[in-house]
């Protein structure tokens, strides 16, 4: 037996135990504990002679009742001279304690967790992520930080999230206590032992194998209460507003919703709102490691607010039951300030998940040939911050708008606030542009096309073509995105063979313009403030650019619905029926065809950078799905095939990536050629299109439902492949390239 009186650990044969011991406090955990349990896991891991873990509490009382709250009020409660410390000390608590849920999920031996008794937060941590988890008729669980001010951690917001229909979020709202049948029907926990056979399961797990221990003692549960509940739950809790939901319980003719109701009413109302945020993100999450990251973010956010400190307050130190919340009401939580606990961290990051730059898997950025060495110490520190905000603030809502083919316009405010305006010209290097264009790729295609269409067709186009009025007049407003731009080039019955056959006519009358004819498939079309339309000049046969203001009379845009791909863009049909714009709204470097040039192939290099960032994301989902997904007990990610998958991914990507640095090389000393870029679209989009049917197949029957990334990412490739040039046209650029023969004549 250890002689640390707070963890005791037990050897019997195969069978390696962890007996939290301090029974007079429910088995809070100290840090301390959590990072000796940390150590021995890794140390078990590593034993030979250990075949399985069991996770028990000390007293009859309960396995954990979370993490030590009264040490955490101490720290909040000191003194300013103190305060840094303090904060500092329980920012590294929470990291170790969510490094711990992690390293817990990841155990590839059988980690058996006993809720017996009171689990409550941290014990939920400890225990809801254990690959085998067992509770009894004694089990009460829950995780009750919305009644202390604080959100649901270690972990509750993805347990949470994944809970059938809306039982999580009714848990994590109301902050209930709910029996074992409950925390199976939750999906919290796997198995129902009788707290009487609890001695036998540890004698029996000594001897014999966990999978054949548990049969042999576990039982059929009880009848789950709140399982039968759940066809109020699911229509009261289905709203993305706690207001709503309030007002939904408060309507219901069940009692029960009812008094749900008046007990939501009595928690903190920023920990609602940033709860029922916390929890719809995290259902969008790739896995557990991301939600965690998330919840640190939103923790340190808590730690400086007085929320957290005031609940522990009224419930744990003075015990009146009487918080004096602030805001107090909920009408009174804005959007804003919700947003505000999820933003990025920087250097702070916790790091768990694929895709931040961060943490301890190998090579988490995908980097394998350390292309951001090339980059200066500043514009590595651009772009690991600007992947941080695209992972934190851009992944998360993109399957949900993506499923509804809606546009998230309350993200337009903190994408201007980013400055990625700079992803353009103003940018340090065309390496750094391209390669943060890769990134906004990497968290979601639709949204780099929208900003691609905005950013490097419409406002590059008012710069390099426009003239000084002009660029004064526009792009201020378009850099901040508080106006929006499109291209209008294609037409319905023209796209590759466009410069001989346009039919949109731009007519000089006078002081004005007359624009007349129609466009198909503009991105942004349907939600721009200004088009850029590409009409056939009448007086010279010339094609020539105009800009458009939307609300001009004769321009209807109707919008292109039922996509399969980058169904977040807003694509319009265009028409134009005596549309008069002012003879200024003329680009005058616009003469020609020829003058779209220096456009098209910036904007195939563009798209280029995003068959690099889609082949990322796929390998991102495929990589942490891997690692997640178990058979045969362990994780997929260690069998060969599975291997041979993830390396022909991330080689695919690593070629595509190789030969844009090159491309950025020619960008950078003026020599870049539309035939090269015809190049770099052709290659990049067709290894683009085998590495996400191979992050698809990987994920199994996951990867075609639309509730996961994979299928998002799969269906959006071959819109990449598609638009800026087919992979048939540019094809046959480079070969006219090579052969000097045109094969469109």
């Amino acid at each position: 037996m250890d002689d640390r009186p707070d963890i005791l650990l037990r050897r019997d044969g195969r069978l390696a135990q962890i007996i939290l011991n301090r029974p007079a406090a429910l088995n809070a955990l100290t840090h301390a504990m959590i990072r000796r349990m940390s150590a021995v896991l890794t140390d078990w891991a590593a034993d030979g002679q250990v075949e399985t873990v069991l996770l028990t509490g000390s007293g009859d009382r309960g396995l954990c009742a979370g993490g030590d709250i009264v040490a955490i009020y101490r720290s909040a409660d000191a003194g300013a001279d103190d305060r840094a410390d303090a904060d500092a000390e329980a920012a590294r608590f929470f990291a170790d304690e969510y490094h711990l849920n992690a390293q817990i999920h990841r155990f590839a031996k059988p980690y058996l967790a006993v809720m017996d008794g009171v689990v409550l937060g941290g014990g939920v941590g400890v225990s809801g992520h254990a690959n085998t988890r067992i509770v009894t008729e004694r089990t009460r669980l829950g995780m009750p930080e919305t009644a202390i001010g604080f959100v649901p951690d270690v972990g509750g917001s993805w347990l949470l999230s994944h809970a059938p229909g809306e039982l999580g979020t009714h848990l994590a709202l109301t902050a209930a206590l709910v029996s074992g049948s409950d925390a199976i029907a939750l999906g919290l926990a796997d198995h129902f032992v009788h707290s009487d056979r609890l001695p036998a399961l540890a004698r029996t797990l000594a001897v014999t194998d966990a999978a054949e221990a548990v049969r042999a003692l576990a039982e059929t549960p009880p009848p789950s209460d709140l399982l039968a509940q759940r066809h109020w739950i699911d229509e009261c809790y289905a709203s993305d507003d706690v207001g709503e939901i309030v007002a939904a319980l408060r309507r219901s003719p069940v009692e029960a919703a009812r008094d749900a109701a008046a007990l939501i009413l009595t928690r903190s109302p920023t920990a609602l709102a940033v709860t029922l945020a916390s929890l719809r993100r995290a259902r969008r999450l790739p896995s557990l490691d991301e939600a965690l990251d998330q919840e640190y973010r939103v923790t340190l956010r808590f730690l400086q607010r007085s929320e957290l400190q005031e609940g522990i307050r009224a419930q744990v130190i003075d015990k009146d039951r009487s918080p004096r919340w602030s805001p107090a009401g909920l009408g009174e939580v804005t959007e804003a300030s919700v947003a505000a606990f999820f933003a990025p961290l920087g250097e702070q990051e916790l790091g768990l998940g694929v895709g931040l730059g961060l943490g301890e898997m190998p090579y988490v950025d995908a980097d394998l040939i350390f292309v951001t060495d090339l980059l200066t110490p500043g514009e590595r520190a651009r772009l690991a911050a600007a992947r941080s905000f695209y992972q934190a603030e851009v992944r998360p809502l993109a399957v949900d708008y993506w499923n509804r083919a809606e546009f998230p316009f309350e993200l337009l405010p903190r994408l201007a606030a980013q400055n990625l305006a700079a992803t353009g010209a103003a940018a340090t290097s065309h390496l750094l542009t391209g390669l943060l264009q890769m990134e906004l790729t990497r968290a979601d295609t639709s949204i780099s096309t929208f900003y691609g269409v905005h950013h490097e067709l419409f406002a590059a186009a008012i710069d390099e073509l426009g003239s000084p009025e002009q660029r004064e007049r526009l792009l201020p407003g378009l850099l901040a995105l508080e106006k929006i731009g499109a291209f209008a080039l294609t037409e319905p019955e023209h796209g590759s063979d466009i410069s001989r056959m346009m039919e949109t006519t731009a007519t000089r009358s006078g002081d004005e313009w007359v624009l007349n004819g129609t466009k198909r498939w503009i991105g942004n079309g349907a939600m721009a403030d200004y088009v850029l339309v590409w009409a056939r000049d009448t007086a010279d046969g010339q094609i020539k650019g105009f800009i458009v203001e939307t609300e001009r009379p004769g321009f209807t845009a109707t919008p292109i619905e039922n996509k399969i791909a980058v169904r977040i863009v807003q694509n319009a049909d265009i028409t134009l029926t005596e549309v008069r714009i002012p003879y200024t709204n003329w680009l005058p470097g616009s003469r020609s065809f020829q003058d779209t040039n220096v456009l098209l192939r910036n904007s195939r290099i563009w798209v280029s950078w995003q068959a690099v960032g889609q082949q990322l994301a796929a390998f991102d989902v495929a990589r942490a799905y891997a690692l997640e997904r178990r058979q045969f007990g362990m994780p997929i990610a260690s069998f060969q095939l599975v291997q041979e998958q993830l390396s022909r991914m991330i080689g695919n990507a690593t070629l595509s990536l190789s030969l844009m640095v090159q491309m950025a090389r020619l960008q950078e000393s003026g020599r870049l050629t539309m035939d090269q870029a015809a190049l770099a679209k052709a290659t990049c989009t067709t290894r683009m299109r085998e590495t996400v049917a191979l992050g698809r197949g990987l994920l199994g029957g996951n990867g075609i439902s639309t509730r996961y990334e994979m299928a998002k990412i799969f269906a959006d490739a071959e819109a990449i492949y598609s638009y800026e040039g087919s992979y048939e046209i540019n094809a046959l650029l480079v070969g006219r390239a090579v052969t000097g023969i045109s094969a469109f004549s």
